[in-house]
């Protein structure tokens, strides 16, 4: 027992990964669908209502997710009485989606010029000074990913979506914090429409889109997915209930299968379209 409580309180005086879960992109003819689950894991605790979507004051039409541990907080002390309060006021010892929206905002206003490369340094030198002050914190990463970045925009007038990505990791040799998996997709009107996720999107594949979950998601979602349409034969509704449903099968079937990180909590949706900021859909 005495064990046991000390394991608990170095846990506690330990930084604390708040880990973020499922995003899902779904371009349509009236611009990108951008939908996340709001399910943070913390010591265990499941906390909901903790939105993931980040939008910035430039570039217009764009909008910033982090899934995984791209979050850690202050302790809240060994007896914390809510967690989750706790996540929603605790200081960010680190906080990836800051670093991202905050060097999109000075450094490329026109994503036409962005280097993800760079942009991908930026974060993993924040990452690094996090390792700096408190070594220990990424023990459990090594040989895995700490967090993925992932950047939705739209261009009303190609009227093209594109999402860019990439993860940071540590070295299962060289335990060396580093980038990887850089890719970027553009969808346009004649491209051929579907589901893009990101974060807990292994979790999908395998539970709900060849697992036992495939029976939560409804018939319009599996034909969305399935039949060989146009992204100009996308309607937004459309593709919003897609989007809301693949997010909501993921969440029922982590009831039965837990999720490496937890996905459910209510769900956020935004449209990148003609207007300059995201526009919430209900």
């Amino acid at each position: 027992m005495a064990r046991l409580f000390a394991t608990i309180l170095v846990a506690l005086l330990l930084p604390m990964p708040a880990r973020g879960t499922l995003v899902v992109l779904v371009p349509s003819a009236d611009g990108l669908v951008v939908a996340a689950d709001s399910r943070t894991s913390i010591l265990g605790v499941q906390c909901d209502g903790q939105f993931k979507i980040a939008q910035l004051k430039k570039p217009s039409r764009t909008v910033v997710m982090v899934t995984g541990d791209g979050v850690f907080i202050k302790p809240p002390g060994a007896r914390p009485a809510d967690l989750c309060r706790s996540l929603q006021s605790a200081p960010r010892l680190l906080d990836i989606a800051a670093v991202v929206t905050g060097y999109l905002e000075r450094k490329a206003p026109d994503l036409s010029r962005l280097s993800l490369e760079d942009l991908a340094s930026e974060c993993v030198r924040a990452a690094q000074r996090f390792q700096e002050a408190y070594p220990v914190a990424f023990q459990s990463h090594i040989g895995g990913e700490i967090f993925s970045v992932v950047i939705a925009s739209y261009d009303p007038r190609a009227r093209v979506s594109t999402m860019r990505n990439f993860v940071v990791r540590v070295g299962r040799e060289t335990h060396r914090i580093e980038a990887a998996r850089f890719s970027q997709t553009a969808v346009a009107l004649t491209d051929r429409r579907g589901v893009w996720a990101y974060g807990e999107a292994a979790y999908l594949e395998q539970n709900v889109y060849s697992g036992f979950g495939r029976q939560y998601l409804t018939a319009p979602t599996l034909d969305f997915i399935l039949t060989d349409k146009p992204v100009a034969q996308a309607p937004l509704d459309r593709a919003t209930a897609a989007a809301v449903n693949v997010i909501q099968a993921a969440s029922r079937a982590a009831e039965t299968v837990p999720a490496p990180s937890g996905i459910g909590g209510p769900i956020e949706v935004v449209l990148l379209g003609r207007r300059h900021r995201p526009q919430q859909i209900q």
